[in-house]
């Protein structure tokens, strides 16, 4: 089970983007990324008890984390139906009948 931290919110963030990405980026972009996701996630948790003032922050970064599941959700979806597309099966042109 994931824990509901703001830094575990930046890492899911991570993953999306990176899933997003796919090979479309170096390594050296790729690897930029996960720096910031890391310093992000150290700033992001000291930050937290700033929220924890205003909101439940536990029950904030777990609707977050249950929105990044939805994304990547749709993500996978979006890829199934592309790939379906793709690989679809000639079909034959139906032929119109003119009733005159």
């Amino acid at each position: 089970m994931t824990d509901n931290t703001a830094s575990s919110v930046i890492n899911g963030l991570l993953t999306l983007i990176e899933g997003a990405l796919g090979d479309s980026e170096s390594a050296a972009t790729k690897s930029r990324l996960h720096l910031a996701s890391v310093i992000l996630g150290s700033i992001s948790d000291e930050v937290a008890s700033l929220l924890s003032d205003r909101f439940d922050s536990t029950a904030l970064f777990a609707g977050i984390q249950r929105v990044e599941g939805g994304l990547s959700e749709v993500e996978e979806g979006i890829k199934d139906v592309i790939a379906t597309l793709e690989k679809k099966k000639a079909s034959p042109v139906a032929q119109v009948s003119s009733a005159a």
